[in-house]
């Protein structure tokens, strides 16, 4: 077994063909909160990755939780980050992706090319640890704002067409009237501005 990432809350491990997402223990919290947090985190977390599963979509296969309720076993996908061998027409591949888990009612919360494998020519979604359920035109909008920073900052010379090919296809498959997302994104660009200025 071995550490193959190390973030803000979990490591990452590889064994065979699982990958072993294990949240550790936090010493600035209290105990019992600490617990706590990190059983609700890997449960819903968990049940993230059900429903895209279920749902034919391109995830990790969730296998059980483990440990202490602190420890997420799922399919080893292998394949490549996306970021590491981004290609402006597979954007319409992610737009068409995130419509998907969008029309489930899951809100990635990171949503950006290191967050995606490559596998045979397909895109996988990956790392939903700050995921969660939601319908909201707002929560969607953030979604798809972050994204669209992420594209900004890791791919700056292409992220323009690359943002427009991921419109275009997400508008193709998103059930929602997309014009209330639209307005919404618009809205948090605004605030952003208004930051960034003020």
């Amino acid at each position: 077994m071995r550490i193959i990432a190390r973030g803000a809350e979990a490591i990452i491990y590889e064994r065979g063909d699982t990958i072993i997402k294990f949240r550790e223990k936090k010493g600035y919290r209290i105990p019992e909160i600490d617990a706590l947090l990190r059983t609700s985190r890997t449960r819903y977390e968990f049940k993230i990755l059900q429903t895209c599963a279920r749902a034919g979509l391109r995830v990790p296969l969730p296998i059980k939780i483990a440990g202490d309720n602190d420890k997420i076993l799922m399919q080893n996908l292998g394949g490549i980050s996306f970021d590491s061998v981004f290609s402006v027409k597979k954007m319409r591949e992610v737009g068409e992706l995130v419509a998907l888990m969008h029309n489930l009612g899951v809100i990635h919360g990171d949503l950006t090319t290191a967050n995606m494998l490559s596998k045979e020519n397909k895109i996988f979604l990956i790392d939903f640890g700050l995921g969660y359920f939601s319908k909201k035109d707002e929560d969607i909008a953030t979604d798809i704002f972050l994204l669209k920073s992420a594209l900004k900052s890791r791919h700056p010379d292409e992220h323009m067409s690359a943002y427009e090919l991921f419109i275009e296809a997400y508008k193709t498959v998103i059930e929602k009237e997309f014009k209330g997302i639209a307005a919404h994104l618009k809205d948090i660009e605004r605030r952003g501005r208004y930051h960034e200025n003020g």
